[in-house]
């Protein structure tokens, strides 16, 4: 269990949740005042120099942290807090329209369900993150493997099984000093075995009241072919992109 005392308070408290914001597109840490996270229905937390924030004494239980800043969309990522267990979580922020675009990004504009979910992420499996370990349904914790360097701390990601089974996951904390092992924020719903089952960045954004969309990717980032992906009301539609060609791309999902 962790303790820190609070100089304006005067008063110890227990750590409960200690989250970091991070720029989806860059991986820099957010730090600017803009940037806030919250609960709903709990105390605001406490903001660290280090551009932490930091939330105290919650009881035992499951919560969703919201987050968004002034050029960054809203976010709500599932949080499980364990009596005795202070939790470090990423939360990346995606970039929206307010974004200043450097030439070095791809710009996804287009048209969706209002309201849906869009994902993007690439086709080339050449290009995928691997799992370390076979893994069981139900765990939290998987292992890894990516290029050195490679902060995925906060990201969401598909995982992939051979048979095209697969499911999203979010990265909430690097579980080992390695940064090889990875706590998710909700348990796998299926097994996927090491052999053949590939893990891939995903970039997410949810369609405005009049059906807009608006991803940001990095130049270079990934294959040059996407998988544009909408759930809405109407299921799943998926739609190929190819980004190769051009920093500004448009796409339809609704046609």
């Amino acid at each position: 269990m962790e303790w820190f005392e609070s100089p304006s308070r005067r008063m110890v408290m227990r750590l409960s949740v200690a989250v970091q914001l991070t720029d989806d597109l860059t991986g820099a840490p957010i730090r600017g005042s803009n940037a806030r996270v919250w609960i709903e229905g709990q105390k605001p937390p406490i903001k660290k120099a280090d551009g932490r924030s930091i939330f105290v004494d919650l009881p035992a239980g499951e919560y969703v942290l919201n987050a968004e800043g002034g050029i960054y969309s809203r976010t709500a990522v599932n949080c499980t807090v364990e009596e005795g267990r202070a939790e470090n979580i990423t939360i990346r922020l995606l970039p929206n329209r307010l974004y200043p675009v450097s030439s070095d990004a791809v710009r996804i504009e287009g048209r969706a369900e209002p309201g849906a979910v869009v994902r993007i992420y690439t086709a080339d499996r050449s290009r995928a993150y691997k799992l370390l370990s076979d893994v069981e349904a139900g765990v939290r914790v998987i292992g890894i493997y990516h290029a050195e360097g490679v902060n995925i701390e906060g990201k969401l990601l598909k995982i992939i099984a051979p048979g095209e089974q697969g499911e999203f996951i979010r990265v909430i904390s690097a579980e080992s000093g390695d940064r090889s092992e990875y706590q998710l924020s909700a348990e796998l719903s299926a097994a996927y075995p090491k052999i053949g089952t590939v893990i891939v960045p995903v970039s997410e954004c949810i369609a405005d009241d009049n059906g807009g969309i608006m991803l940001l990717l990095k130049s270079g980032s990934g294959s040059s072919e996407m998988i544009c992906e909408m759930s809405g009301k109407a299921g799943i539609v998926q739609k190929k992109i190819d980004i190769s060609g051009s920093n500004y791309i448009k796409v339809d999902l609704t046609e």
